[in-house]
C-alpha cells in the first residue's frame, strides 16, 4: 500500500502541529525542503521509511518549488482520497455474465421464484400449478404438479406462493378463493397439512414473516381483488398454524389428511383458532398488486400498493384491541404497480405507469422525497439490493436500470439482451447471496449473474481482453481486446510502452501472432481481415481470410514457407509468404481440402512439417505442412462409440469425484479449444518416441493426452470440474501443464514423468498438480509462457479486462497497467538448488519402483482417484537421513565449500523504456579544451566602440539590421513588456556609465591641479 493510505487521522493531527508555525517563521506555515520533510515525519509517525517520505514529497512538489506547506500537503490528500472514492464508485457498478436460458417444466406464466435457505435450493411454480425444485446450480431436481379433486386440473390456477421458513412450509394460493398450506419436510410426498377456504375475494399476493428471536411468532398477509389486505398473526406457529379438530371415537387421527379453516371462523371472536389472529383493511380502491410485510420497531406495519389513482400506497398498522388496521395512505396520481422496501434507509421505493421511480419516506405521505427518471416505459418491477444500496428497475420494455439510493443516479441500464416478444409476464428475483438474477418471462426462466467483485481492481482494457502474447526480441507483452485496441507493455515493469487504437474500425480483435523474426505483427479480427503491423502503428499488409466476407479469425499460424489461418469453418485458409509484395493479399488454395466435418477452432504448428487441427465435433487431423497432405486422423475414444447421442437426463448431474474416470458422453464436451504440441519431448527423442506429444483440451474441463507416432489416445482426465471450457499451454521444455477454465481458475500440473512411454491401456489419473488458484473473476482467453531472468513466468489475459503476471507457484506479480511498478528479480540458483534438495528429501527413491511391474501400477493408478498418486514403498524410509548426512560428512561439507567458493553468475540488466534495445557505445577520448579569443578578451569583442569606429562601421551595420529586420523582426518575435524593459535597462546603464565617466574625470582633473 502506499504511504498515504497508511496515515490514520491521529496521524494527520500531528501533521499538522509539525507544520504549525512557531517564533522563527513570524506567525507563518512552515516550509519544509525534501530532507526536512521526511527527516521530521517519518520520526513522528514511525511509519515507512525516509525514502517513501521522498516520494510522497515529489508527489506533492509537483510544481518543483523545493519545499512543501500544510496547504500542499491537504490538497494533495483531498484529490487522493477523491480519486480513490471515484474508483470504488466504478467498481460498485455491477458486471454481469451472459444472460442464461434455463429448460424448466412450466408450461405457462411464471408466479414466483423464491430461495429456501434451509436446504439452499430455489423453488418456482407457475400458473398451471408446477413446482419446481432447483438445486444451487439451478439444475432442476424434481418437479410436482399440484392437483385438486373438486377442481378440474385445467381450471386450476395459482396466484402466488410464499415460503413459511420457520414451519418448513409454503402457502400457495388458487383462484378458487384458497390457500393451501403445505409440508416441505416430506421428501416423498408434498402433502397439503391445511386449506384455507371461503375468502372473500381471490387473493393476488402474497408475503410471510417470522419474528427472528421467536419463531413462533410469524404473521402471513395477503392481498385480493377486492382491494382488502388481510394478515394472519400466528403466536405459535411452530407447534401448528391452525388447530386440528379433535380424535374421533377410535382414539386415531391421520396426521397426513387435510384440514380445512374457513375464513369466517377465524374472524369470530369465539373462534377456536386461538393461535391465529385476524386483522385486515379495505383501503385500496383496485386490486391490491403487491403486499409486503417488513417487521420494524419504529412502524410495525404492513405495506400495500394499488394501480388505483387513491389511495395508491397504504401503510396499515395493528390496533391490540380491534381487528381493523389503521390506514396512512399515499396519494400518486398515476398509480402504484410494485414497490419495495429498505428496512436501513427507512425508504419505500415505488414503480409506476408514468416511467419513474418515487422513493418516499413512510413519514412524508405528501411527495416523494426522491424521483428517478431514465425509463421509457411503465416500470413493472423493482428490488432493493440491501447489501450495496442500490435498486433495480425492470419496465415494460425490457430494459434493467441499475440506481444508486443515496446519490439517486443511474448506474447502469441493461437493455437488447432479454428475449423479445409479445406481451408477457415478468417476475424478478434477487438472490443476494449469489448476486443473481432471475427474470422470468410467462413459462421462460431466465438467469442473470453478476461477476465476482474485485475491489480496487486493474483494468489493462476498457473492453475484455481477447488474447495476449510475449515478444522475447524487445521483452515486450501485446495484448488485445475487443474494442480494437492493442497495447504493448514491458514485462520489467507492467507499463505501457505504446498503444494502437480501432486497429480494425469498429469489428472486435479475436487473435494475435508474431512472425518468425518477431518484427511483425499479424491481428485478426472479426471483420474477416488480418493485419501485418509494425511496431510502429502502421499496416503494411490486409489479408482477406474472410474473402471479403465476416468471418471469426480464432488463430493465426506461422508455417515455415506460408500463413495458415483458422476460424469457425471446416477447412484451412493458407496465405504465402511470397504473396506479401502487395498491401491486400488474398488467399490461396489448401491443398490438403477440406478434411474436418465441423468448424476447425484451433491448431498447433511443431517445426519443421507437423500441424495439427482440432475441431467442434473432437475430431483431430494431423497435416504434413510441407505438402499439406493429411498424415493421419485422431479421434476421441467416445466419439467413436457414442456418436452425436443427445444429452439424457441423468447426465445433466453435477458430475461427481470419480466423474473424471468416466468417459465422457455428451457432444459440448466432445469441444477441442486448444492443442499443444510437447515439443521438447519430440526434438529430444526424435521419431522413436512412443509417449504422449500432444495435448488436446476443451469442453467439460476434459485433457486428453495422444501419441502421433501411432495416433492413439493415451491419457485423458477432467482437469476443471464445472468448468465450460478449458485452455492449456506448456513450458519450453515441456515439464509443466499450464491449464485455466471459463470461471477463472488455473492449474499447474508436473508433466516431466508423465506418460513418457505408451502405456498398455487408457490412462485415467491425471499427472500431478503443483498449484491451483483463481486467477480471474471471469473467462480466461489465453496463456502464454514466458522466461525471464531465468523465471518462467504465466502471462494470462480474460474477459475482465485485465492482463496478469504470475509465477508457477501461483503467486500474482501484477497486472499490466496497474500503479505499482514491479522489478522482475533475478532467479538465484542458489535458493533453487536448496528448494531442489527440499524436494529430493521427501521424494522416495526411485531405484525401490524397479522391482513393481508397470501393468500393476497402471491398474493401481485407474483405480485411485487422487490427482496426485505415489506407490507407496513397504521398506521403511527416513527422509531426514539425507538432510544429515549433508550437513555431517566429508563429502556434504565438500559439496557446500565448492557452493560458496563459485563465481558470483552476474544477471544482465534489464532494458528500460522503449529505447533499451537501441545499441550504443563509448564515447570517443575529447581533445584538451581551450578556451576562445573572446572569453580571455572580452574587451576587445564587447568594449564599447569609438564614435569614430561607428561612423566607419555605420553603412554596413544599417545593411545588416535592415537585412535582419527584414527576416526576424524583434517586436514580432518578443513580447512589447520584454522589449520596454530592455530599454529600460540600457537607458539606465548609459547613464551609471555617463556619471562615473563624469567622476573620473573630474578626478583626474583635480590631480593635474595640483601636479
Amino acid at each position: 500500500d502506499k504511504l498515504e493510505t497508511k496515515l490514520s487521522v491521529k496521524d494527520l493531527e500531528e501533521l499538522k502541529v509539525a507544520f504549525m508555525p512557531d517564533s522563527d517563521y513570524n506567525g507563518f506555515p512552515r516550509r519544509l525542503d525534501r530532507k526536512q520533510f521526511s527527516d521530521e515525519l517519518s520520526e513522528i509517525i514511525k511509519k515507512g521509511t525516509k525514502e517513501e517520505y521522498m516520494e510522497l514529497f515529489d508527489k506533492i512538489d509537483i510544481t518543483k518549488q523545493g519545499t512543501v506547506d500544510w496547504d500542499m500537503f491537504v490538497q494533495f490528500m483531498l484529490l487522493e482520497f477523491y480519486e480513490k472514492d471515484e474508483k470504488v464508485k466504478t467498481t460498485q457498478v455491477p458486471q454481469w455474465k451472459e444472460l442464461k436460458m434455463i429448460v424448466s417444466p412450466h408450461k405457462d406464466c411464471i408466479q414466483r421464484i423464491e430461495l429456501v435457505k434451509a436446504t439452499n435450493k430455489y423453488l418456482s411454480i407457475s400458473k398451471e400449478g408446477c413446482i419446481v425444485f432447483w438445486d444451487q446450480h439451478v439444475k432442476m431436481q424434481r418437479s410436482i404438479k399440484l392437483s385438486w379433486d373438486s377442481i378440474k386440473a385445467r381450471d386450476l390456477w395459482v396466484t402466488d406462493f410464499v415460503l413459511l421458513p420457520n414451519v418448513n412450509k409454503i402457502a400457495v394460493s388458487f383462484t378458487s378463493k384458497e390457500i393451501a398450506f403445505y409440508d416441505l419436510s416430506s421428501k416423498v410426498d408434498f402433502n397439503c397439512q391445511y386449506k384455507l377456504q371461503e375468502l372473500t375475494h381471490t387473493p393476488l399476493c402474497m408475503d410471510y414473516w417470522t419474528n427472528p428471536d421467536d419463531s413462533n411468532e410469524s404473521i402471513l398477509v395477503f392481498g385480493d381483488i377486492g382491494g382488502k389486505v388481510t394478515a394472519m398473526c400466528f403466536s405459535s406457529a411452530q407447534i401448528a398454524l391452525f388447530d386440528r379438530p379433535s380424535q374421533g371415537s377410535d382414539g386415531n387421527q391421520n396426521n397426513n389428511t387435510t384440514v380445512s379453516v374457513k375464513m369466517k371462523d377465524l374472524i369470530r371472536d369465539n373462534s377456536k383458532h386461538t393461535n391465529c389472529r385476524v386483522v385486515y383493511h379495505s383501503a385500496h380502491v383496485g386490486w391490491v398488486r403487491q403486499a409486503i410485510v417488513k417487521y420494524a420497531e419504529h412502524l410495525e406495519c404492513f405495506i400495500s400498493c394499488s394501480t388505483g389513482t387513491q389511495n395508491s400506497v397504504v401503510i396499515g398498522f395493528v390496533e391490540k384491541a380491534s381487528t381493523i388496521m389503521r390506514t396512512t395512505s399515499f396519494r400518486y396520481y398515476h398509480g402504484v404497480h410494485c414497490f419495495d422496501y429498505h428496512q436501513q434507509m427507512n425508504l419505500i421505493a415505488t414503480g409506476s405507469v408514468n416511467h419513474q421511480v418515487c422513493l418516499w419516506n413512510p413519514y412524508v405521505i405528501s411527495k416523494p422525497v426522491g424521483i428517478l427518471t431514465g425509463h421509457m416505459a411503465a416500470v413493472i418491477q423493482v428490488i432493493v439490493n440491501v447489501n450495496k444500496s442500490q435498486l433495480m428497475s425492470f419496465s415494460k420494455d425490457k430494459v434493467l436500470r441499475i440506481w444508486d439510493i443515496q446519490q439517486q443516479i443511474c448506474l447502469q441500464r441493461l437493455a437488447g439482451m432479454f428475449p423479445k416478444g409479445p406481451e408477457v409476464q415478468t417476475r424478478l428475483y434477487f438472490d443476494e447471496v449469489r448476486n443473481r438474477l432471475f427474470v422470468t418471462f410467462n413459462y421462460l426462466l431466465t438467469l442473470l449473474e453478476m461477476k465476482i467483485e474485485i475491489r480496487d481492481r486493474v483494468m489493462s482494457h476498457e473492453r475484455p481482453v481477447t488474447c495476449a502474447i510475449y515478444n522475447s526480441l524487445y521483452n515486450q507483452v501485446i495484448s488485445a481486446c475487443q474494442a480494437g485496441t492493442v497495447t504493448v507493455w514491458m514485462i520489467d515493469n507492467g507499463q505501457k510502452v505504446k498503444q494502437f487504437t480501432n486497429c480494425h474500425g469498429q469489428a472486435e480483435i479475436t487473435t494475435l501472432e508474431l512472425d518468425h523474426s518477431r518484427t511483425r505483427l499479424f491481428t485478426g479480427s472479426t471483420d474477416g481481415t488480418i493485419k501485418v503491423w509494425d511496431f510502429n502503428g502502421h499496416c503494411h499488409h490486409n489479408l482477406a481470410a474472410g474473402r471479403d466476407q465476416p468471418a471469426d479469425i480464432a488463430q493465426i499460424v506461422m508455417l515455415k514457407r506460408s500463413i495458415a489461418t483458422i476460424g469457425w469453418e471446416p477447412f484451412i485458409t493458407v496465405f504465402r509468404q511470397g504473396a506479401l509484395t502487395q498491401f491486400y493479399v488474398h488467399p490461396a488454395d489448401w491443398k490438403g481440402g477440406k478434411e474436418h466435418q465441423d468448424d476447425i477452432l484451433t491448431a498447433a504448428y511443431n517445426p519443421p512439417s507437423m500441424l495439427a487441427t482440432g475441431s467442434y465435433d473432437g475430431e483431430i487431423v494431423i497435416w504434413n505442412a510441407n505438402s499439406e497432405g493429411v498424415s493421419k486422423k485422431l479421434q476421441q475414444r467416445s466419439r467413436q462409440k457414442l456418436g452425436r447421442r443427445p444429452m439424457t437426463t441423468a447426465s445433466t448431474s453435477t458430475l461427481d469425484e470419480t466423474s473424471s474416470l468416466r468417459p465422457m458422453t455428451t457432444d459440448s464436451q466432445a469441444i477441442i479449444s486448444r492443442l499443444v504440441f510437447l515439443k521438447h519431448r519430440m526434438a529430444v527423442r526424435g521419431n522413436s518416441h512412443t509417449g504422449a506429444d500432444l495435448v488436446s483440451c476443451g469442453g467439460g474441463g476434459w485433457v486428453r493426452f495422444w501419441g502421433v507416432n501411432k495416433g492413439s489416445l493415451l491419457s485423458e482426465f477432467v482437469a476443471h470440474h464445472h468448468a465450460g471450457n478449458v485452455i492449456a499451454n506448456t513450458d519450453p521444455e515441456d515439464k509443466y501443464l499450464i491449464t485455466a477454465d471459463s470461471d477463472g481458475a488455473m492449474k499447474v500440473w508436473n508433466i516431466e514423468e508423465y506418460l513418457l512411454q505408451e502405456p498398455t491401456e487408457t490412462v485415467y489419473s491425471p499427472p500431478p498438480t503443483l498449484a491451483s488458484w483463481q486467477a480471474h473473476s471471469d473467462c480466461i482467453t489465453s496463456i502464454t509462457i514466458c522466461s525471464r531472468n531465468d523465471r518462467l513466468l504465466i502471462i494470462t489475459s480474460s474477459s475482465d479486462c485485465s492482463v496478469a503476471l504470475w509465477d508457477f507457484h501461483g503467486n500474482r506479480i501484477g497486472e499490466f497497467g496497474q500503479e505499482n511498478h514491479w522489478t522482475l528479480s533475478a532467479f538465484d540458483p542458489t535458493l533453487a538448488e536448496e528448494e531442489e534438495d527440499d524436494e529430493a528429501k521427501t521424494q522416495p527413491d526411485e531405484s525401490l519402483f524397479k522391482e513393481f511391474d508397470m501393468s500393476e501400477l497402471e491398474l493401481e493408478s485407474r483405480a485411485s482417484t487422487a490427482p496426485d498418486m505415489r506407490v507407496v514403498s513397504s521398506h521403511s524410509y527416513d527422509p531426514d537421513f539425507r538432510a544429515n548426512t549433508w550437513g555431517n560428512t566429508v563429502l556434504g561439507k565438500a559439496y557446500q565449500e565448492g557452493r560458496l567458493n563459485k563465481r558470483e553468475r552476474k544477471q544482465p540488466e534489464s532494458a528500460v523504456g522503449p529505447y533499451g534495445i537501441l545499441g550504443y557505445r563509448d564515447l570517443d577520448s575529447m581533445p584538451v579544451m581551450r578556451k576562445p579569443d573572446f572569453m580571455l578578451h572580452p574587451h576587445k569583442y564587447f568594449g564599447e566602440k569609438s564614435a569614430k569606429g561607428k561612423k566607419k562601421t555605420g553603412r554596413s551595420e544599417e545593411q545588416e539590421v535592415d537585412s535582419l529586420k527584414a527576416a526576424f523582426d524583434e517586436r514580432t518575435l518578443f513580447p512589447k513588456e520584454l522589449l520596454d524593459f530592455e530599454a529600460q535597462i540600457r537607458t539606465e546603464h548609459a547613464q551609471k556609465l555617463k556619471h562615473t565617466a563624469r567622476d573620473v574625470f573630474r578626478k583626474v582633473s583635480k590631480q593635474k591641479k595640483c601636479m
